[in-house]
């Protein structure tokens, strides 16, 4: 679990409520359920008619994907890859298949599995190019859908808004002092729009895409490390090599060494 994901939100809407509760004595005036209906409906339906629905359905996942954990043990596939290329070095790639069953990592799994069955670099290359490709692109399709939200938000925000001041404005002959809170409880709606889409929709979109670049990382670091073992390089290099893809404070996590 990301802490710092959930303390954000719930930092945000603490201050949200305290701000609400003095800035005016009827707290109830912000609630407004047709305005939600409409905010979070319009955006809903909109969205439908821009993504497919399995694209949309994926946008769960892409929101726990924003809850998960900060960094990706990448220091720890690292470890993997120069202990693979210590025993590609000692016996041969071949022997690499007796490590296949216990990697998780599917990616891993189906790299090292083509240096086992004795794929050229050109041809691992090319493959594990086009699936980092094709996985980003895939993924970044998610982040995509949230901005989109991010922007569809507000503008239902508004159209609520308008639908409330028609309505207020059919309804001015008769009390006026009616007209004041009518007004507050059309505006809402482009409340509502526009802290859903600031609070919500935008900063997900940039956490789910900061959580890809992470995973497109990792896919490069495994793709070097392969083709590096593919080359015969030594284990000192390959950690060398694969240890610059990481910031120095992010080091002491790789405990691989050169010899």
């Amino acid at each position: 679990m990301n802490i710092a994901t959930v303390l954000g939100f719930v930092v945000g809407l603490i201050i949200l409520a305290v701000a609400t509760f003095f800035s005016t004595s009827n707290v109830w005036v912000f609630l407004n359920p047709a305005g939600l209906a409409i905010v979070f409906g319009g955006t809903a339906a909109a969205t439908f008619i821009c993504y497919p629905v399995k694209e949309v359905g994926r946008t769960f996942s892409a929101f726990l994907l924003a809850l998960s954990r900060e960094e990706l043990p990448i220091g720890m596939y690292i470890d993997e890859l120069v202990r693979l290329a210590k025993q590609a070095s000692a016996r041969g790639a071949v022997s690499l298949e007796a490590s296949l069953p216990g990697m998780d990592n599917f990616f891993l799994k189906h790299a090292v599995q083509m240096l086992v069955d004795g794929y050229s670099r050109e041809e691992i290359n090319q493959i594990l190019d086009t699936r980092i490709e094709q996985h980003y692109e895939q993924e970044m399709s998610s982040a995509g859908i949230f901005r989109t939200m991010a922007r569809l938000a507000p503008a239902f925000g508004i159209i609520g808004t308008l639908i409330g001041l028609i309505g207020m404005m059919q309804s001015m002959g008769g009390d006026i002092r009616e007209l004041g809170p009518a007004m507050a409880t059309a505006l809402t709606t482009t409340l509502y729009g526009v802290l859903f889409a600031n609070m919500l929709f935008l900063p997900i979109a940039i956490k789910v895409e900061k959580r890809i670049e992470e995973r497109i990382l990792l896919m490069t670091v495994i793709r070097d490390g392969i083709l590096y073992i593919n080359d015969r390089a030594p284990a000192g290099i390959v950690l060398d090599k694969l240890r610059a893809y990481l910031p120095p404070r992010r080091w002491a996590s790789i405990k691989a060494r050169a010899n």
